[in-house]
């Protein structure tokens, strides 16, 4: 009676598997970090761009000025009616790895280092522009036009 072989791996060839994963894994690590920033960078831009269209749409539906409300140090946002009472619950955060930067007029700003940017119920604007930009340095810049409240969007 003839023993058939066993059948299996060699250590020899596990140990090549394991180099071959591990180059793989170390080749492909720096890029999905890149993508994840990437990623939240366009969540950012998209949101605060909605936030801005949706200021503008409530401002003119229910007669009242509303406001975006941004605090730059924290990195996040809120649409709001009445900025003086925002709670932290109100806010809807960014990524932290972003650097916000936001230009609008001082008058408008309910205070504490927040910038705001107000929309009219007639569809005008306070105006403004918010950058916002990756660690890389590269972003985007959105202007709000204070004459008709159109929000604008520009690469850097």
């Amino acid at each position: 009676m003839v023993n058939a072989p066993e059948r299996g791996f060699t250590l020899l060839e596990l140990a090549v598997v394991m180099v071959v994963i591990s180059l793989l894994l170390a080749v492909s690590g720096p890029s999905v970090g890149k993508l994840s920033e990437t990623l939240e960078y366009r969540d950012a831009v998209r949101q605060l761009i909605s936030a801005h269209k949706k200021a503008r749409r409530a401002a003119r539906a229910s007669g009242n000025a509303v406001d975006v409300v941004i605090d730059a140090n924290k990195n996040r946002f809120a649409v709001t009616s009445d900025a003086h009472r925002l709670q932290e619950k109100h806010y809807a955060p960014l990524a932290d790895n972003l650097r916000i930067e936001v230009t609008f007029a001082q008058e408008i700003s309910p205070g504490n280092g927040l910038a705001a940017i107000r929309f009219y119920p007639e569809g005008g604007a306070s105006g403004g522009e918010v950058l916002i930009q990756r660690p890389s340095g590269s972003g985007t810049r959105l202007t709000i036009d204070w004459l008709i409240g159109d929000v604008r969007r520009e690469s850097l």
